[in-house]
């Protein structure tokens, strides 16, 4: 009896644990042509013109909990200074699939990333963002966003 009350226990767990999972979690893949560019002009894309700044951001993951994000992002001529106390507010891995940047540190220190290279900028960075345009995959981590 004994046996046959674990199996049916174990069956029942099962059957309750993929209850809470309803929907299959899968991959989110962004096609060689939608990083080719076509991605921009999904209806989920944000566009923005401020003081002829122009940019489009695509977000193509969110975690639940809003910390991880991933996406797609296209920048004209931009020049931004990150600076005050807190510096940037979450971790942010860029990697450059068109254009460069040249980022400033603020001991003055430059480094430029070119189309085909990559870099982290850790949570708290400060200095000036400097470009003629650009096109990135992105991946943010802001541990605070999921105290929230």
């Amino acid at each position: 009896m004994n046996k046959a009350f674990f199996a049916a226990l174990a069956s029942s767990s099962a059957i309750a644990s993929t209850g809470l999972h309803a929907e299959t979690i899968k991959p989110v893949k962004v096609s060689k042509a939608e990083l080719a560019g076509a991605v921009f002009n999904r209806n989920d894309a944000v566009k923005k013109d401020e003081n002829g700044q122009r940019s489009t951001d695509v977000v193509t993951f969110t975690s639940p909990d809003n910390a991880y994000q991933t996406g797609v992002y296209k920048s004209g001529p931009l020049h931004e200074e990150i600076k005050g106390p807190q510096g940037l507010p979450y971790t942010e891995f860029l990697y450059f699939l068109s254009g460069n940047v040249k980022l400033t540190s603020s001991d003055g220190s430059v480094m430029v990333v070119n189309t085909g290279e990559a870099v982290t900028l850790p949570k708290g960075w400060t200095g000036q963002f400097d470009t003629q345009g650009y096109t990135k995959l992105y991946v943010t981590y802001n541990a605070d966003e999921a105290k929230k």
